[in-house]
This record gives structure tokens, C-alpha cells and sequence, in this order.
């Protein structure tokens, strides 16, 4: 019995569909991932519970993840990063307060994993954005 890609004309037409599918499934799984971590950052995102929330063991969506060219830990890190660098820049919530909402159990290990990010420290980075800010003065 012959398959409907063994004809070449079809295997030609359907490929790049079937390419182009798979490509917009694996930018929506990392859509929804990006949003649950988004959700669960405060207790840690862990990929246990991301996947749960999915539906799906927590192996197969490392592979899944890993076919669309991402790493969960670096998903969780740059949405820390991201979250991190707005509250220091845009509140004056206390810095062991944004530890806790990024999902950092403690102070200083968020301090480290800011410094690896950004190159300094959530207070230099805090101080410096807002010299930037008041330098350019009212929009």
C-alpha cells in the first residue's frame, strides 16, 4: 500500500504545510509556556508543574520544547529577568519583595542570578535607570 507522500508531487506540496504546522505548533506550546511561567513565577515555575498544567508528562514537553530550539530553565530565567528589571525600574518595592515575586527563595541568591543577567547589581541597575529617567525628564 502506498503512502500519499510517495507521490512526488504531493510529497513536494504537502512537506512544506506539514513543516510549517509543526513550527507554528512549537511556537504555540512555547506561547503557553511563556504564560504559565508568567503565572506560577512566584512559586517558581517549576517544569513539573507547567507541564502538569498542560496536561502532558514533564519529559515530553522538555522534548517538545527542545524541538522548538528553547530550554525550559532559560524560558524561566529571562521571564525572572524581564519581570525583575520592570519592578526595580517602574516601583519602589523593596528588592527582597521582587526576590520573592521572581520566585527567588532568597535575597541573595536573586542578588547573584541579577548580577549574571545584567552585569550589576538590582540596586546599581535600580540607580542607574532612574538617573537615566530623571536626565531625560518628563514624557
Amino acid at each position: 500500500m502506498r503512502s500519499i507522500t510517495d507521490t512526488p508531487q504531493l510529497s513536494y506540496l504537502l512537506n512544506p504545510l506539514l513543516r510549517r504546522s509543526l513550527g507554528e505548533a512549537r511556537l504555540d506550546l512555547v506561547s503557553q509556556v511563556h504564560e504559565l511561567i508568567d503565572q506560577l513565577l512566584a512559586e517558581g515555575a517549576t517544569l513539573e508543574q507547567v507541564a502538569t498544567r498542560l496536561q502532558m508528562p514533564a519529559r515530553r514537553l522538555r522534548e517538545q520544547l527542545s524541538q522548538a530550539n528553547v530550554r525550559f530553565n532559560d524560558m524561566v530565567n529571562d521571564r525572572r529577568s524581564q519581570l525583575a528589571k520592570r519592578l526595580l525600574l517602574e516601583t519602589d518595592e523593596r528588592i527582597e519583595l521582587i526576590a520573592e515575586r521572581t520566585g527567588f527563595s532568597e535575597p541573595s541568591t536573586f542578588y547573584r542570578a541579577f548580577k549574571r543577567w545584567v552585569g550589576e547589581t538590582p540596586v546599581e541597575f535600580r540607580r542607574r535607570g532612574r538617573l537615566q529617567a530623571a536626565e531625560r525628564g518628563p514624557v
